[in-house]
């Protein structure tokens, strides 16, 4: 005889046979003589019924009594036990398929999203949360730049800056700094994954692609669309009407209209309903009146086509005198855009920066590396960057002048990262008792990092241009550590000496 060994065994007992139903399948066995009948009467089976109720009964009052008399503690009474709620009120019985399924994985801790997510002590395992290391700055307003850092595209689409349409890049292409879209794509991934959100671009970028929509911001729209899981904080500006003339891509008149259609357009190309802070450029040429620029970005932001407005090099009087138009119209102006770096510090000179700060205007960095001079990246004993026939973007001349610069990043980059592995040594020794470990912070740094950090440390938003995901990377690199106030006086020192033509 064979049985089922899983499932409950009902024996149905015919003349003749014996039956055993486990699941689908039915074993029957012929052994039993087809003359024998199992028979039992009825006060029999009510015999059977109480001695067996009866030794349950016993059974049960012998384990209440064991109970009573431990040293555990006293029993509670049945009538003061809580009610017990049925977990699967829906499942009936204690069919195997019916049964819930066992979790062998403890749940992943996250996070909370609150002021703390901003504070490096109470960082845990928070999932695909990045930590923002600058949550807030004396000139914060409504526009929050998470680590206060963002990126340009400046040379997306711009095929002489490199940019190359097509899918594979030649080794000589690779080592020329030459960059496809996919390019684009992977660094835009890294940065906003890890914690650099603000993209700046405009309807002026990549112009000799528009025919075949790879402008900067065609470019950008699709990557939006490729990657849905960021949060990208996108600025846009747009272009003076005077080059708009030049390169050929339409007459605009200056009516509100027109510039409603310009903003309208910029959405297009990037597929959103709406930019996050849309800039515009000084000594706007418009043949309508005086405010009317004021008047066209004050109706985008009721129609809801921008959130934020900003400028680009302007300098303290025009800014101040745009924000006043912008205030009688119920906005506020939100950030203004300007070239400073290492080599370039007329706004720090001039007082632009605090101004921007009194009147609660981001301050935003265009150029922060100064096309490589400011980085250290091109330098008198590497005209060419380090590439081997490359061509020198300086004369020796300019290279020499700021040789005192370069030095002084050298030296500041071993002071740095000396601190910082003794910072990070410090905070591991502080975290390991609650946590997987400190935050992981770049100690290595390189020059083109304290560069950028020195731009952050002046209270500016630089926004490098990115190109491919080394970059990428080395812009990752900024995050999580700054000067300090004697690191960036060493760097102010050695670029007043360049300035001067002084070697320290």
């Amino acid at each position: 005889m064979k049985f089922s060994n899983f499932g409950l065994i009902f024996l149905g007992v015919v003349p003749g046979t014996v039956c055993a139903f486990s699941g689908s399948r039915t074993f029957t066995h012929h052994s039993v003589a087809p003359t024998v009948r199992l028979q039992m009467s009825t006060e029999e089976e009510e015999d059977d019924v109480d001695d067996a109720l009866a030794k349950l009964i016993g059974k049960r009052g012998g384990i209440v009594k064991k109970a009573a008399s431990s040293p555990k503690g006293p029993v509670i009474p049945p009538d003061d036990l809580p009610e017990l709620k049925d977990p699967l009120p829906e499942k009936t019985g204690m069919d195997i398929f019916e049964m819930p399924d066992f979790k062998v994985k403890r749940p992943l801790r996250t996070g909370k999203k609150d002021e703390d997510d901003n504070d490096p002590d109470s960082v845990g395992e928070k999932g695909d949360l990045f930590i923002d290391y600058q949550a807030e700055y004396d000139d914060e307003n409504d526009l929050h730049i998470s680590n206060r850092i963002g990126f340009g595209t400046k040379a997306w689409g711009d095929q002489d800056a490199g940019f190359k349409i097509g899918k594979r890049l030649k080794k000589k292409e690779k080592k020329r700094g030459k960059f496809l879209a996919g390019d684009l794509q992977v660094a835009y991934n890294k940065l906003t994954e890890g914690g650099i959100s603000l993209v700046d671009t405009s309807e002026n970028y990549g112009l000799s692609s528009r025919k075949e929509n790879l402008s900067a911001e065609e470019i950008l729209g699709t990557i939006l669309e490729e990657n849905t899981q960021s949060i990208p904080l996108v600025a846009s500006t747009m272009s003076n009407p005077w080059r708009s003339l030049k390169q050929g891509t339409g007459v605009r008149i200056g009516t509100k209209s027109a510039i409603l259609k310009v903003i309208e357009q910029s959405c297009e190309r990037m597929g959103t309903s709406a930019i996050d802070l849309y800039q515009v450029p000084s000594k706007m040429f418009y043949l309508g009146t005086p405010g009317v620029v004021a008047d066209a970005l004050c109706m985008a932001m009721d129609q809801g086509l921008i959130n934020h407005v900003g400028v680009c090099n302007m300098g303290k009087t025009s800014m101040k005198n745009f924000a006043q138009k912008l205030k009688k119209r119920g906005y506020e102006l939100t950030s203004n855009q300007f070239e400073f770096s290492l080599i370039n510090r007329k706004a720090h000179k001039s007082g632009l920066i605090q101004a921007c700060k009194q009147l609660g205007v981001i301050p935003i960095a265009h150029t922060p590396l100064g096309a490589g001079l400011a980085a250290g990246i091109y330098t008198a004993t590497e005209p060419t960057g380090g590439q081997a026939g490359g061509v020198a973007p300086f004369t020796f001349k300019t290279l020499d002048k700021y040789s005192s610069l370069h030095g002084m990043l050298e030296t500041v980059s071993l002071r740095v990262n000396k601190r910082l592995g003794k910072e990070q040594k410090d905070n591991q020794d502080r975290y390991k008792a609650r946590y997987r470990g400190a935050p992981e912070v770049n100690t290595s740094t390189t020059t083109t990092q304290l560069a950028i950090n020195y731009v952050v440390a002046k209270g500016c938003v630089p926004v490098p241009g990115i190109n491919n995901p080394q970059q990428a990377d080395e812009l990752l690199g900024c995050l999580g550590w700054a000067l300090t106030d004697k690191e960036v006086k060493m760097l102010d020192d050695a670029a007043d000496a360049s300035d001067l033509g002084v070697t320290v």
